[in-house]
């Protein structure tokens, strides 16, 4: 679904979208994404557009200790200032603001909304999505997944810090 931006010039455009996502959105570590609700509306804004809404849905994530898929919920409100692309900065290097992170630039004057959720989505997703937040993970020698107990191997000590293992600080009287 695309909106033209101009017909937000009058008065404000509302939307209420039920998308499914593109196929990438997360990574790798994402496994599936059910369809998502997006909620908004589109106002014009001085020289461009602001969209504020909210972007919910579930979705299955993969554990990167163990690789163990987890049920993933989210519910976010966001803000997203829509300005012309000439107006970009053209500047090899440039120190973003807090605020400059919520500006899209665009030269096209419509709003994709399965373009906004998916990145809408990919803010909220976890940087190492964890089943839990004490996941053992995996054992290193033969893949044992250490959530479901120790699989027997022996454990690995390295000689470089052994004469550490016996090392007893003196204690202040």
């Amino acid at each position: 679904m695309r909106i033209a931006l101009f017909l937000a010039d009058t008065e404000p455009v509302a939307f209420t979208e039920v998308l499914t996502l593109p196929e990438g959105v997360g990574g790798e570590d994402a496994v599936s994404f059910a369809p998502v609700r997006l909620t908004g509306k589109l106002t014009k804004s001085g020289t461009g557009y602001t969209v504020r809404g909210s972007v919910a849905g579930d979705g299955r994530l993969r554990c990167v200790r163990c690789l163990a898929e987890f049920a993933f919920s989210f519910e976010e409100d966001f803000s997203v200032r829509l300005l012309p692309g000439k107006l970009a900065p053209n500047e090899d290097e440039l120190q973003l603001s807090r605020k400059d992170l919520d500006v899209r630039f665009y030269t096209e004057a419509v709003l994709d909304l399965v373009e906004l959720a998916a990145e809408q989505v990919e803010l909220l997703l976890p940087m190492k999505p964890l089943c839990r937040e004490d996941c053992r993970g995996l054992c290193p020698r033969c893949g044992a997944d250490r959530n479901l107990g120790d699989c027997g191997c022996p454990k690995e000590v390295d000689e470089r810090w052994e004469a550490l293992a016996h090392f007893h600080p003196v204690q202040d009287p």
